[in-house]
């Protein structure tokens, strides 16, 4: 893991490629959405679109490398898009929250990044370029304090499983698609999938087999 943190520190900042990396911009307000969209656009970055939000958006449609989500409220909308199309794209977020590291691992497709929004534009050009290119993209101070710590290595939960994730997860251990375990707990299947992700993020897994076997050590579920 130690190998693929790219920070904003380094010479790393310049880009490496001819072509420009495409940017669609998620934010809550037109406000937002042209304040990111100054700090993007240059020679490194084209912004190719943006929106507030992505429910309707067509994966396949989205012609960008690199989608920016402004504020963790609309991480799980955008992850649908980020996972969808031909290749999985990169994912950059912009928040306050670290503890949303482990979630945004969860559900990035491709390279992925966390940034300050206070972050300067040379900073926030450096992450996108970054998670572009398939790297992990954290500001100095966080990565340096995650690559010792085991927690990020080990995937050690930042915060206990709810009841429902407990539920959830055990049904993950019987092998049941998303569409039977909403059918099973009387829920919708939008709401399997929030749980699902809340249970990658809070153990730290980057898959539903990697989330049983977590689980299944530290005691959650029996196998």
């Amino acid at each position: 893991m130690q190998g693929r943190i790219f920070t904003v520190a380094n010479e790393a900042r310049k880009s490496v490629a001819n072509a420009p990396t495409r940017v669609f911009i998620v934010a809550p307000t037109p406000v937002a959405r042209a304040g990111l969209r100054f700090l993007l656009e240059g020679e490194d970055i084209s912004v190719v679109g943006e929106a507030g939000g992505i429910v309707g958006l067509d994966p396949g449609a989205l012609l960008a490398d690199v989608v920016v989500v402004a504020g963790e409220e609309l991480l799980e909308e955008a992850a649908c898009v980020v996972s969808g199309g031909d290749e999985g794209r990169a994912m950059v977020l912009l928040s306050y929250d670290e503890r949303v590291v482990f979630k945004l691992r969860s559900l990035a497709a491709g390279g992925w990044g966390l940034v300050s929004p206070d972050a300067p534009p040379t900073e926030l050009s450096a992450a996108v370029v970054g998670a572009a290119r398939g790297l992990v993209v954290l500001p100095k101070e966080l990565a340096e304090r995650f690559v010792e710590e085991p927690a990020f290595e080990k995937g050690e939960p930042i915060e206990p499983l709810t009841a429902r994730e407990l539920e959830v997860l055990a049904l993950l251990a019987q092998g049941l698609p998303n569409k039977q375990i909403a059918r099973d707990l009387g829920i919708s299947e939008h709401t399997v999938k929030f749980h699902v992700s809340g249970i990658f993020a809070k153990l730290g897994a980057g898959s539903r087999a990697e989330a049983v076997s977590l689980g299944a050590r530290r005691g959650l579920i029996s196998l």
